[in-house]
């Protein structure tokens, strides 16, 4: 499944091409960039296309630059947050809580210095609704 997801406050000196490919890589397959982040016109967050494993959970933020980034999803209806998984709300989740499978660490690299990224492991702690957005007009005139 492609969606929409937003890194907001993403720092500006992430907003290169090769490294938001990268990130969008840690979530699942980055697909496109937005036009108005590769432009750097809208410093609010970064909005880049992921293909996602719908049989995975979602990633809820990536270790970047010494903090943790918040990743948020556009326009997904049905998440649970016990899981992490689309398709189920968190009353009907018959999933165990997945295993964590240690650190994925990529190489964010590009037109600034290489520097480690890692996926969060699964916990159901890092699941909320604070991953949710709804895609408004606004959102991408600068305007809220």
């Amino acid at each position: 499944m492609i969606v929409w997801v937003r890194l907001p406050t993403l720092k500006v000196h992430f907003y290169h091409r090769e490294v938001l490919t990268s990130l969008g890589n840690l979530i699942g397959r980055t697909i496109k960039l937005d036009y108005h982040t590769i432009n750097q016109q809208r410093r609010k967050f970064a909005r880049l296309a992921v293909e996602i494993d719908m049989t995975k959970h979602l990633v809820p933020r990536i270790f970047l630059d010494d903090h943790w980034q918040k990743v948020e999803y556009e326009n997904l209806l049905t998440v649970c947050f016990e899981c992490g998984k689309v398709g189920h709300s968190s009353g009907g989740c018959s999933t165990v809580h997945p295993a964590t499978t240690g650190d994925q660490l990529a190489n964010v690299g590009g037109p600034v210095p290489a520097k480690q990224a890692t996926v969060e492991e699964a916990t159901p702690a890092g699941f909320g609704p604070w991953m949710l957005v709804s895609k408004k007009a606004g959102d991408f005139l600068g305007i809220r």
